[in-house]
């Protein structure tokens, strides 16, 4: 591919992360994807044959990113420090602004009851792995007793997630983030 196709691809993608972020999945179009992105409608379906293969496309690309994370913890680091660490990354991330990942899939996966199989799939296969990259640290964190056993692992990881979903909404809605030192409070303490 050459440069200006790979451009133009990610201009589509970006374009319709941060529409699908901002307004779900069933109320962007493929228009408003189009004139956000500054393409012709050619260059849309030269790339994506519908606006359902651009959604699963980005979800792949999100869980890669999120995969990036988890993988760029230093392998010194302790479960719980690997832990704590994957969580500051995402807050951070997300109240940069200019990472719209957490907003983008949890506003699609609010709009679940109505999207198509092939989104929903991709959102189930998405939200299982999500899970258990907590889950396998939670795991490894109460094994080696960093944190407490008063909870089962599964309710730990709800909990974690809870607090990432309310962080993502937080920022969304009063437009200011989670204290870090609050949430490595509260992980140290499951």
């Amino acid at each position: 591919m050459t440069a200006d196709k790979i451009s133009t691809r990610q201009k589509i993608i970006a374009a319709a992360k941060n529409l699908f972020s901002t307004h779900g999945y069933s109320q962007a179009t493929i228009d408003d994807i189009i004139t956000a992105a500054g393409i012709t409608k050619g260059a849309f379906y030269y790339y994506f044959k519908s606006k359902e293969t651009i959604c699963t496309g980005i979800i792949d690309d999100v869980k890669n990113e999120y995969q990036d994370i988890f993988d760029s913890l230093p392998k010194e680091f302790n479960p719980l420090e690997k832990l704590k660490a994957a969580i500051r990354q995402i807050i951070e991330l997300n109240s940069s602004g200019q990472w719209v990942n957490c907003k983008l899939i949890l506003h699609i996966s609010s709009q679940a009851h109505i999207l198509q199989s092939p989104i929903k799939q991709k959102l189930d296969s998405f939200w299982k792995w999500y899970i258990e990259q907590y889950l396998q640290l939670i795991i490894q964190c109460r094994d080696l007793n960093l944190i407490g056993k008063r909870f089962s692992a599964e309710q730990q990881v709800e909990f974690i997630v809870s607090v990432l979903i309310g962080s993502t909404w937080t920022r969304a809605v009063f437009d200011n983030g989670i204290d870090l030192e609050f949430v490595d409070y509260f992980i140290e303490r499951l």
